[in-house]
């Protein structure tokens, strides 16, 4: 367990800086006004949903560098190119991405207005969504860098580049939104410029130390093709695709939550805010443990990566167990640090029991999905993650509304959160009891398992 809570560390606490820096973009439109905060979380649904297209297609590059890093025990020069043509693939694809997915901006205003959303918050919201934009391209930068150098063990670094940016993006941010009267956009645009500020320092220090000097994306500018993009495209398609059928299972109960009340919008974005915050320390762990996955997955150490299965499970459950008994005792904490009045205290107090129960289950199938793909198995988790959160959950989210309200949003969304994580990790024993024999060795894993 060492192994994996040393590696898992830097990235909780960088996960959790992240979720810092969400939090206080979220209090700022808090003390704009109730309309801001729902305007702002409803803008900033919106661009999670674009972007996690793009991330989820760049972010894999990190497994693809960890199984590489494998490669490199009994074979260096191959397992270093791999990881040249990983890093040279993510960067052309970034921008790629960018281009294309910026153009998706103009049509969310219409959208919008479709999927029912209260129309006075559509303006502030574009507002938002204008400036947050340009943040997309430093940010999936920082994805590549941080694939590079978790990979390669350094996540300490990964730590202070989190810190750094909300170092850089609290006073931007408030100097926009509040100083000179920008409000939702200066929020935006702050986010956007801190971004830019950590890229191009972080990208400075990884590709001045020796250990990353060969990776650098300028060097050897004859690699690059469009035939680097295959892999990263096989592997974040199908991740892309799981990402965007939660994202619409929150993004689902954020439309249901809109069609409530706007005082049931602004809340549900608290309480998303609740869930990304356990979800943030898993995701650490999960991504640390995928990262030892992939290494032994690359050196074709079936033994290791049973190992890593079983404490990362451990050590996951146990931690969420405890952060859901924290929320369910503490409600209280929440209202005072969002300075909610007596009406949304009261609403968010018969909720919240609901949202943490949620954060096992959420906790299971995000650990059991970032092992399979540090093996490469991505496809089979995609049609597992539908059936949960689509044929469960949004079902179910919609059916409870009609009766609980707010509350039943939540207890859909944790239905199908609980669906998805016990058929994934009911097929992550599966996997393990495949290869829990020497013969597996010589069988791994496909792209189409």
């Amino acid at each position: 367990m060492k192994k994996i809570l040393s590696l898992a560390f830097p990235l909780i606490i960088s996960q959790l800086i992240t979720m810092a820096l969400v939090l206080t973009d979220v209090w700022m439109m808090s003390q704009l006004s109730v309309s801001a905060l729902a305007a702002g979380g409803l803008g900033a649904s919106v661009y999670s949903f674009i972007f996690i297209i793009a991330s989820s297609c760049v972010g894999c590059v990190a497994n693809l560098i960890a199984i590489a890093y494998g490669q490199r025990i009994a074979r260096p020069e191959f397992g270093n190119q791999q990881i040249r043509f990983a890093v040279k693939g993510a960067v052309l694809l970034s921008i790629i991405l960018t281009l294309a997915l910026t153009l998706s901006f103009r049509y969310v205003p219409g959208l919008l207005l479709i999927a029912n959303q209260p129309e006075q918050l559509i303006d502030p919201a574009m507002s938002y969504l204008d400036t947050l934009k340009w943040a997309m391209l430093p940010s999936l930068i920082l994805l590549v860098l941080r694939g590079l150098t978790s990979a390669l063990g350094s996540t300490r670094s990964i730590m202070v580049m989190s810190l750094l940016t909300v170092v850089l993006n609290v006073p931007l941010s408030y100097l926009l939104a509040f100083t000179l009267g920008f409000g939702l956009a200066g929020l935006g645009a702050g986010t956007a410029l801190a971004s830019l500020m950590v890229m191009l320092g972080y990208g400075y220090w990884v590709f001045k130390r020796a250990e990353y000097q060969a990776f650098s994306p300028w060097k050897n500018l004859d690699e690059y093709s469009l035939s680097l993009l295959k892999p990263l495209l096989s592997l974040g398609i199908p991740i892309m695709i799981a990402a965007l059928l939660e994202h619409g299972l929150i993004y689902g109960g954020t439309l249901m939550a809109g069609a409530i009340s706007v005082a049931a919008l602004a809340l549900h974005q608290i309480l998303i805010q609740c869930l990304s915050f356990t979800w943030n320390i898993n995701f650490g762990l999960s991504q640390a443990a995928a990262i030892l996955v992939g290494q032994d997955y690359g050196s074709d150490n079936f033994a290791g990566i049973k190992r890593t299965v079983k404490r990362s499970f451990i050590i996951t459950t146990g931690l969420s167990t405890v952060l859901a008994a924290l929320f369910i005792c503490y409600p209280q904490a929440i209202c005072a640090m969002f300075n909610l009045d007596a009406e949304l205290s009261t609403l968010l107090i018969g909720v919240i029991w609901v949202v943490a129960l949620s954060f096992i289950v959420d906790a299971w199938q995000l650990l059991a999905i970032n092992l399979l793909r540090g093996m490469k198995i991505v496809l089979a988790p995609t049609f597992v993650t539908a059936i949960g959160y689509w044929l469960f959950g949004l079902p179910s989210a919609w059916l409870l509304l009609r009766e609980y309200g707010l509350a039943g949003v939540w207890g859909g969304i944790g239905i199908g959160l609980g669906v998805s994580g016990i058929l994934l990790l009911a097929q992550l024993v599966s996997v393990i009891q495949k290869h829990s024999t020497p013969k597996a060795n010589t069988n791994k894993p496909s792209y189409a398992s």
